[in-house]
C-alpha cells in the first residue's frame, strides 16, 4: 500500500467556494501524518476567487505549521485558446508552486482543437508545474498531445481524486491518462482538490486506478517531498522563504 507524504491539490476559504481555513487544512494534514501540502487557490479570474495581492502576501504564512511543510502556489486559470493563464506575474516571486486548468466560468468548452491548444499552450508556459483535472469529460481534449507535449516541457500532470465523483465521467479519461503516463515515463502528481478539510490527503479513487494501471510509485510525486522539491528548484522556485529570517539576519548584524 502506498504512503502518500503530501497532497498538492488544497483550497481554502479564500477561494470563495471552499469552507476551511489554511489552519484548519494544516490541523487535518498534521492528524493525517501527512508532511507537507500545497494551498493552490484559484487564480483572480474565477468568480470569488482572491485578487493578486491576496498571492502577493503569501510571504507573511510561515512555510512549516504544526509540522507540516506549507507550499504556497496558485490553481491558475487557463483563460484563451492560446493557453494564457491569469498568473499574477507581478507577483511570480511570491509562488511556490503553480497548475493550470481548465474551468468553465473561464473557458468555455470549445472544439477538440481549440481545447487542445489551449491546454498545450500553458503546457509550454515555462512557470506552470502540472495541468490539473485532465480528465474532466466536459472537455473535449487530444491526450495523446497533449501528454507528448508535457515530457517535452517537463511538466507533471494531475490525477485529481476529486474528479471522480466532481466531474462525472471522469474515470475512463483518468484510467487512460494514467496508462499513458506510465509507457511515456511522465510523472504525476496527485491532488485530493480539496474544499473540505476531511478530504485533504485521501487519494483512494486515483490509487484504485494506479493499481489498475500498475503504476510505477517512481514516477509518483506525492511518495517523497524532496522528489517534488527537488522538481520545483530545477524550475528555479525559491521554496520557504521567511521575511523573518532576513529581519533576524538585520538585527545580528545592528548587534
Amino acid at each position: 500500500m502506498r504512503k502518500y507524504v503530501l497532497d498538492a491539490h488544497t483550497h481554502t476559504i479564500a477561494c470563495g467556494h471552499a469552507y476551511n481555513t489554511i489552519t484548519e487544512l494544516i490541523n487535518a494534514a498534521a492528524q493525517k501524518n501527512l508532511e507537507m501540502i500545497c494551498i493552490t487557490e484559484h487564480g483572480p479570474a474565477l468568480p470569488g476567487a482572491p485578487t493578486p495581492l491576496f498571492f502577493a502576501n503569501y510571504r507573511v504564512i510561515p512555510g512549516k505549521i504544526n509540522n507540516v511543510k506549507l507550499l504556497k502556489g496558485i490553481e491558475s486559470n487557463i483563460i484563451d485558446a492560446d493557453g494564457n493563464t491569469d498568473i499574477p506575474m507581478t507577483f511570480i516571486d511570491s509562488l511556490e508552486i503553480i497548475s493550470a486548468s481548465l474551468h468553465t466560468p473561464t473557458f468555455i468548452p470549445q472544439t477538440k482543437a481549440i481545447n487542445t491548444g489551449a491546454v498545450l499552450g500553458a503546457i509550454a508556459n515555462p512557470q506552470v508545474d502540472f495541468i490539473c483535472h485532465l480528465g474532466n469529460p466536459t472537455y473535449e481534449l487530444d491526450y495523446e498531445a497533449i501528454l507528448q507535449a508535457a515530457k517535452k516541457h517537463n511538466t507533471l500532470i494531475e490525477i485529481n481524486n476529486g474528479s471522480f465523483f466532481i466531474r462525472k465521467g471522469s474515470k475512463p479519461n483518468c484510467e487512460w491518462i494514467a496508462n499513458r503516463c506510465k509507457e511515456l515515463e511522465i510523472p504525476i502528481i496527485i491532488g485530493s482538490d480539496t474544499h473540505f478539510a476531511s478530504d485533504i490527503g485521501d487519494f483512494p479513487y486515483v490509487d484504485k486506478v494506479l493499481d489498475t494501471v500498475g503504476f510505477p510509485d517512481e514516477l509518483i510525486m506525492n511518495l517523497d517531498t524532496k522528489r517534488l522539491l527537488d522538481y520545483l528548484e530545477s524550475k528555479g522556485r525559491v521554496l520557504f522563504a521567511d521575511p523573518r529570517e532576513y529581519a533576524q539576519e538585520l538585527f545580528l548584524i545592528n548587534d
